[in-house]
């Protein structure tokens, strides 16, 4: 008679199971991934972007009859005090018979320009620090079709400006407005930069007056070194009032520990505490000084004790 075969227990089996799976999850548990950030020097600028008004002392030109404006000088042009500029031939009523002509001369000495926009009365060194944003408003609304229209036929009424003069030896002023939230980083008395985006321009400058009132303000810088001449009116860039060099992170590497700030660093598979000093915080970034270009720091400090074991996930 066969002997039957004993029923082998699956208990052990069961038992080695658990066993491999709690040694594999503490293995896993102790190499925990992170994602890392390498370190380099660079900078971290406290800036405000917009639309500069450029202001300098101009002189503008009207027709002192109605007439045809005759261009003799071209746009750009440097002149003396008492050049011809062009001559006006004077007409009456609705005839354009040329009737006489008279020549136009310059008032002051400077850069030629037959670009007039409405704000060379707004531009003499007593208004600057009392600019009336109302008409600022108003002049940014004028139609500029018509404008150039005037200046291609040469037509022009009298009181009507045919040309300014702009002193390139005389101060040259930004005028920046804006809206919102003020940057409480910029104050009066600061020293700037203002960069422009036409050429990558930068402009050393001093704020000497700054207004705020209801959601806007308005910040007249002293360009201190320009020497350019700009044909536009309107210029766009930004005021830069800080710039920090050191190691740029996001603000939440950053560590306080013991009083202490710092970050965690990866190093050889390894989580290791790295004490540093902050220089600066804004804009949900921070600089740090202490740390060499090339290490890698912990992105989540939260997820990590100095000691640990880890692997990083990105490279």
């Amino acid at each position: 008679m066969a002997r039957k075969r004993k029923k082998r227990s699956k208990i052990p089996l069961v038992i080695v199971s658990a066993i491999f799976i709690f040694v594999l999850v503490k293995v896993a548990y102790r190499y925990l991934p992170v994602e890392v950030i390498s370190t380099r020097t660079s900078f971290l600028e406290s800036s405000v972007e917009g639309e500069f008004i450029v202001l300098r002392q101009e002189k503008a030109v009207a027709a002192p009859y109605k007439g045809r404006f005759i261009k003799i000088k071209s746009e750009g042009d440097r002149v003396a005090k008492g050049t011809v500029i062009g001559r006006l031939e004077i007409t009456e009523g609705t005839s354009l018979e040329k009737k006489s002509s008279i020549t136009i001369k310059a008032p002051i000495a400077g850069i030629l320009s037959y670009e007039t926009d409405g704000y060379e009365g707004l531009c003499a060194p007593e208004t600057w620090l009392q600019l009336d944003l109302t008409k600022l408003d108003m002049l940014q609304n004028l139609d500029k079709e018509k404008m150039k229209e005037k200046n291609s036929d040469g037509f022009v009424e009298a009181g009507e400006y045919c040309y300014k003069i702009v002193d390139n030896l005389g101060d040259c002023y930004f005028y920046l407005y804006g809206s919102g939230a003020y940057p409480e980083k910029i104050k009066k008395g600061n020293r700037v930069k203002i960069c422009l985006d036409k050429n990558n321009e930068n402009i050393n400058g001093k704020i000497i007056e700054i207004s705020r009132y209801q959601g806007e303000y308005g910040i007249l810088i002293d360009a201190l070194d320009c020497s350019t001449v700009y044909q536009s009116r309107k210029i766009k860039g930004e005021v830069i009032s800080y710039k920090y060099e050191g190691v740029v992170l996001p603000e939440k590497v950053l560590v306080n520990k013991d009083g202490q700030d710092g970050v965690y660093l990866y190093k050889n598979g390894w989580v290791n505490w790295k004490e540093t000093k902050k220089t600066a915080q804004f804009d949900g970034k921070v600089v740090l000084e202490g740390l060499e270009d090339n290490a890698w720091v912990i992105a989540d400090p939260n997820l990590v004790i100095e000691g640990e074991r880890v692997f990083h996930l990105n490279r």
